[in-house]
């Protein structure tokens, strides 16, 4: 038996418990904005893109995403693949991303860098011995990601009470890399930079 004096309390904290459960549970659960990877155009920072030739269902396989793109973008002198992609699932995103979208080149570890062209956004440099060079950044809601730990420990409190909200990974495999290792020579930043901020605008 329960002392009556006790129930308010206990009312209180069980439907304190029922909060998440039927965020998560029973309804959508998810916080959606406006934003979409279908703001960032084919014809961008003197680069023309066309589709990669993934299969239409590769995105909800490996980072359960329904918003994503995957181009090759070419200039006059240059040839990158850029991949876009929007996810609930951020650790699907953040832990090691270049598995599922460049997987191939054997990298020798992840740097984490800024540019004094956009020193706003933490940068995850990739290298592979055969001079093949990824970058890619995370985006959640309007803040750029650089410790993806620390931050899924930052926002776990809020999702108890609040419903999931998206994070985009903007991915960039560029094969030709820069000939000195400078990243901030490499060509292929303006595109990452301009697809960032075309997609950041869209909403």
């Amino acid at each position: 038996m329960i002392s009556t004096r006790f129930l308010p309390a206990l009312c209180a904290l069980t439907a304190l418990a029922l909060i998440p459960t039927f965020l998560h549970s029973y309804s959508d659960g998810t916080v959606r904005d406006a934003r979409t990877t279908a703001a960032i155009p084919e014809q961008l920072a003197g680069y023309a893109g066309t589709p990669s030739g993934r299969n239409a269902t590769w995105g909800q396989r490996r980072f359960d995403s329904h918003d994503w793109i995957e181009r090759t973008y070419r200039s006059s002198t240059d040839e990158v693949k850029l991949s876009v992609i929007r996810s609930y699932d951020a650790k699907a995103l953040y832990h090691h991303p270049e598995l599922a979208v460049a997987y191939g080149p054997s990298y020798t570890g992840t740097d984490i860098r800024r540019v004094a062209r956009r020193p706003d956004v933490p940068l995850f440099v990739l290298r592979s011995n055969s001079g093949v060079t990824a970058v890619y950044a995370l985006l959640y809601e309007d803040q750029f990601v650089e410790n993806p730990i620390r931050f899924q420990l930052a926002t776990a409190g809020e999702l108890l009470f609040s419903g999931r909200k998206a994070m985009t990974l903007f991915f960039l495999t560029d094969e030709r890399g820069s000939a000195d290792g400078d990243l901030e020579q490499l060509p292929s930043l303006d595109l990452l930079f301009a697809a960032i901020d075309r997609f950041v605008s869209s909403r």
